[in-house]
């Protein structure tokens, strides 16, 4: 009868014990919509675009800060919102990175994706960028300390000018610490 007793009271505490360190994974989405992206007449590139991003705009930060262990980048997505009547490029070569800060040296940048990748200019194309290892602890050492990164968007054209809106979709994810008990 002992050993049974003890047996239970060892289960339980063990049960206890996991749900005390159960950490919690939730999605989340950072979006920036209307993003205009153009070029100069005659000029075969686009303008680099920085676009902020404050995490703590968004309340699945706020809401656990304080017992956030992992912040990951799932992966993000460009689409092509509207295509203004003056554009006449029809494709886009182009790259995105995250930056701490705009002083910063692009050099520093992380890369989102493929650089180099060619997207045709259309209302609804879509280009998907995965997440990395290297971008998941970006995050993570942003959120610890600064609070806040760029969006960097560089690219080249095949005929100026450019005159494109896109809605930049970054899917994260965090685990956090419960903390139940």
């Amino acid at each position: 009868m002992t050993r049974r007793t003890a047996t239970r009271t060892t289960l339980v505490t063990l049960g206890l014990l996991s749900l005390a360190a159960c950490v919690v994974n939730l999605s989340f989405t950072m979006d920036k919509p209307g993003i205009l992206l153009v070029s100069d007449t005659g000029q075969t590139s686009l303008a680099e675009k920085a676009i902020p991003v404050t995490l703590g705009d968004y309340s699945a930060i706020t809401d656990h800060k304080d017992s956030i262990k992992s912040l990951d980048l799932d992966y993000a997505d460009i689409t092509i919102t509207a295509v203004d009547p003056t554009n006449k490029t029809t494709t886009v070569t182009g790259t995105v990175t995250l930056r701490k800060q705009l002083t910063d040296p692009p050099a520093n940048d992380i890369p989102v994706g493929n650089p180099g990748t060619t997207v045709s200019v259309a209302v609804g194309q879509k280009l998907h960028l995965a997440g990395t290892p290297a971008l998941d602890a970006f995050l993570l050492a942003q959120l610890q300390t600064a609070g806040s990164f760029y969006v960097i968007i560089n690219g080249t054209i095949d005929r100026a000018p450019a005159n494109i809106t896109v809605d930049v979709n970054l899917q994260a994810s965090m685990g956090y610490d419960a903390g139940l008990f």
